[in-house]
């Protein structure tokens, strides 16, 4: 059995997904795929539950939370300028409208339609 390690250890992932397949569709017992490929019908076994498992992942009903926090957004002042630019000149939003979502979403409460338009222009760096 030493030889049949090394045989499966050169084995390509494209050749080892073929391999698993085969197990998987039954076209041809494990034992004469063994043979064929000098390979043990342990490595072929482990082989299709490899494959076995990512179907099931990819056709399982994700588990979804729209709780989970999909990523972190340091908020800066450079980046308010941005967000404020952003939905005046892209959105068409009024000023109040970016005053009341500053306030709503970002509990930002500082800041006043007045405010947002003599905001100083941030520092480029470029």
């Amino acid at each position: 059995m030493n030889s049949s390690s090394c045989v499966a250890s050169t084995l390509s992932p494209c050749q080892r997904q073929e391999l698993a397949l085969q197990v998987l569709t039954k076209t041809e017992p494990v034992t004469n795929l063994a043979k064929e490929h000098q390979v043990s019908r342990k490595f072929l076994y482990q082989q299709s539950n490899k494959a076995n498992d990512a179907l099931e992942a990819a056709f399982s009903p994700s588990n979804n939370n729209d709780d989970d926090v999909l990523f972190h957004l340091p908020i800066t002042k450079a980046w308010l300028f941005q967000l404020i630019l952003a939905l005046v000149l892209i959105c068409h939003s009024s000023f109040r409208g970016v005053v009341e979502l500053l306030r709503d979403l970002l509990i930002f409460q500082h800041v006043s339609a007045r405010s947002t338009t003599g905001l100083p222009l941030p520092h480029n760096p470029l």
